[in-house]
């Protein structure tokens, strides 16, 4: 049910009161299926006493009047339980009333939707700041959702939703207008109907579909700067946020445009693809292939490899982008044409200290 949380590398952002050496805090958080936050932390070296958690729905502001749980330190880990499953809640945890780490849950359980997690909180190590909480949200396809999903979703703040399907995928579903700003970017070489119809004929195996899958990302590096220059234009308007970006399965595409957003905002490369890794956890695959049961066990594997998050996957579009531009850096000024001003605006909007 927790999906292995000590894979899921969080932030381990201190913010000392008093002067001295800080010991190094590292912090993971689930959503469990009730709502309530399930905390871990790890400290070396480890110190005596208490921690203190205070809870906002404001990421932005989190008052420490009444703490709303308190474990010792030594116990490494605390259920937080929530009082309203439905909003959304940003934590400071006080360490020995000295150290403090600010932290969410990465995952959020939205009935009818996928793969739906918060970007926030990772280190930005060029700038010695964080990725800000609850400004942007990865996910599935968010379609036909019930009257409470869609609360839920208004509950978030959501005022965007930048949709990476191409025309033919949408039009099998019936896209949320009502409520929200709804940006249709295509990207097309992502659709995967073609390759699970070859699947499910048998014609297409799975060694065949990890190589499909390289390429379609190569493809993504090379034939869409012109979009994510839109993405990236719509993410440079404060107006915009909070912003949720999304394609089929929450991997591929949204996989991409993801990974090429921390690298702007100076996330390491470990931590992008810890991040691209979390769809294996949050992607439901039986769930989204139901019909793969009937195939042979050939084709089922090639299923599991087209929506699992393979590293070699995502490294292909990274190695793409060296390969044309030299480094990641570059291709996002010239190739997608990302000015120096522009990436420093984009950092002030989406980090913090």
């Amino acid at each position: 049910m927790y999906k292995n949380l000590l894979n899921l590398l969080v932030l381990a952002v201190l913010l000392p009161s008093c002067s001295g050496t800080a010991p190094h805090i590292s912090v993971v958080c689930e959503e469990n299926n009730v709502g309530n936050c399930i905390v871990k932390w790890e400290m070396a070296p480890l110190i005596k006493g208490n921690i203190k958690v205070y809870a906002s729905t404001d990421p932005d502001f989190i008052p420490e009047d009444v703490p709303v749980a308190m474990a010792d330190i030594s116990d490494l880990k605390m259920t937080i339980v929530t009082n309203d499953p439905t909003k959304r809640y940003y934590y400071t945890l006080l360490f020995d009333d000295k150290y403090r780490v600010k932290i969410a849950t990465r995952n959020i359980n939205i009935p009818g939707v996928q793969n739906f997690r918060d970007l926030g909180g990772y280190p930005s190590y060029s700038t010695k700041k964080q990725m800000r909480w609850g400004m942007i949200y990865r996910s599935a396809e968010i379609d036909s959702l019930e009257c409470s999903s869609r609360r839920e979703l208004k509950n978030l703040g959501i005022k965007t939703l930048i949709d990476l399907r191409a025309s033919s995928e949408i039009g099998r579903q019936s896209p949320l207008q009502k409520g929200f700003n709804v940006v249709h970017i295509p990207l097309a070489t992502g659709d995967m109907e073609g390759i699970l119809k070859g699947i499910r004929e048998e014609k297409i195996k799975s060694d065949t579909v990890y190589r499909m899958v390289e390429r379609m990302n190569r493809v993504l590096i090379d034939q869409y700067t012109k979009e994510y220059r839109q993405i990236f234009d719509i993410l440079l308007d404060k107006n915009s946020y909070p912003v949720v970006i999304h394609c089929s399965s929450g991997k591929g595409r949204t996989g991409i445009v993801s990974a090429l957003v921390l690298a702007a905002l100076g996330i390491n490369e470990d931590i992008i693809m810890e991040d691209y890794r979390l769809s294996n956890d949050y992607f439901n695959i039986p769930s989204a292939s139901k019909y793969a049961y009937q195939l042979p066990a050939r084709s089922q594997e090639a299923i599991t490899t087209l929506f699992s998050a393979r590293e070699d996957f995502l490294n292909a579009a990274k190695d793409e982008a060296e390969r044309r531009y030299g480094d990641m850096d570059t291709y996002l000024r010239k190739g997608i044409g990302l000015s120096k001003n522009e990436i420093k605006r984009l950092r002030s909007i989406l980090l913090s200290n």
